[in-house]
């Protein structure tokens, strides 16, 4: 029988909703797609390689002399594309590299409690507790796995999460109800 990963306290009024749950290797895959420098990453990543290919061909191709020979020396070629294209698929890959970097800490295998209440929202567990008042979110996200909310801290995004399956289904709608209520962007994904 598989173990129970979810238990619920402090549900009883709107105003105080927590959670406890045991993170998984997917939680922070799910987490490190969710942050907006990530997703940077992600289209830097797409541009470098779509950049890359396409001076490969034009240069192969194209950019010719008066000869009709190509202008660009093979080993010229060879030299862009060897590191670039392995660089860009490592930053493609890196979500999901990083997720599972993230697992490897025993920290990050803690159980952790999620407390959204009047005041905000935090996260405790054995190695520490994190937590922020609401009028520092700038927005929240809703996914299939997860409800995200965002606080801005200087150029990137802290952002705390809260796994849907630590959540019984019929006290989501009390979640995001208290996410709406305090956080203006909201959005569904």
């Amino acid at each position: 029988m598989a173990e129970d990963n979810h238990a619920t306290g402090g549900t009883s009024t709107r105003a105080s909703l927590a959670y406890d749950f045991v993170p998984e290797r997917s939680d922070y895959v799910a987490l490190l797609r969710a942050m907006p420098m990530m997703r940077a990453v992600t289209v830097l990543a797409w541009l470098l390689l779509a950049v890359v290919l396409t001076l490969a061909v034009l240069m192969t191709y194209f950019l010719v002399d008066r000869d009709g020979d190509p202008v660009a020396d093979p080993a010229y070629l060879t030299m862009l594309l060897v590191p670039t294209v392995p660089a860009a698929l490592i930053l493609l890959g890196y979500v999901r590299l990083g997720g599972h970097a993230a697992w490897r800490k025993p920290a990050n295998r803690e159980p952790v409690r999620a407390v959204l209440d009047a005041d905000g929202f935090s996260h405790a567990g054995p190695s520490g507790s994190q937590s922020f008042r609401w009028p520092l979110a700038s927005r929240a996200r809703e996914t299939a796995e997860a409800y995200y909310v965002y606080v801005p801290n200087g150029l990137f995004s802290l952002v705390y999460w809260l796994p849907k399956r630590a959540v019984p289904v019929d006290e989501q709608v009390l979640v995001r109800a208290q996410i709406q209520a305090h956080v203006g962007r909201y959005s569904l994904r």
